[in-house]
């Protein structure tokens, strides 16, 4: 079975256009920076407007070309799109519970495996690595705190476990 989809040119521009206009609204809350200097708002909003901008030109084109595109979606398509898109949901909702490390690790770990990395000896180690990596840029060179479990505090650990390392 598969769904037939016109316009899909048209559909991607706007949405594009929507998390453009999400991520700009979304980083208007994020201090300036000190004495003029741009702040942590102009990176996101930079990148925001250069996504709507050639969301908008392909928006135009694609009113304008006179040819109607169409797709055919298939089931599994849908699903292979989907079930990444509710894992990654899943991780957003539930970082405050599981905090960043672990949430992370566990997110890294799933999405490998359902990419097809199944040896678990590989992945974990990488999935740990790259979640401690990411924790120490953040926390100790960008001073952005990131959350903490309220179930198991794993990065109160760390200093004394990096020096046993």
């Amino acid at each position: 079975m598969s769904i037939e989809v016109k316009h899909s040119d048209a559909i991607a521009s706007v949405l594009l256009l929507a998390v453009a206009v999400g991520v700009y609204v979304a980083s208007s809350g994020y201090p300036s920076g000190p004495t003029g200097a741009p702040g942590s708002a102009f990176f996101p909003r930079l990148i925001a407007a250069a996504i709507a901008l050639l969301s908008i030109v392909q928006l135009v084109q694609t009113v304008q070309n006179e040819a109607v595109e169409r797709h055919h979606v298939k089931r599994d398509q849908v699903v292979r799109v989907v079930i990444p898109l509710v894992l990654l949901v899943a991780y957003v909702v539930l970082m405050p519970l599981f905090g960043f490390l672990a949430g992370t690790i566990v997110f890294l770990t799933v999405m490998m495996w359902y990419s097809g990395a199944h040896a678990f000896r590989i992945t974990v180690p990488i999935t740990v690595s790259i979640s401690l990596v990411l924790f120490y840029v953040f926390v100790n060179f960008l001073h952005v705190p990131l959350p903490e479990s309220s179930v198991f505090p794993i990065s109160q650990m760390l200093p004394g476990m990096l020096g046993v390392i």
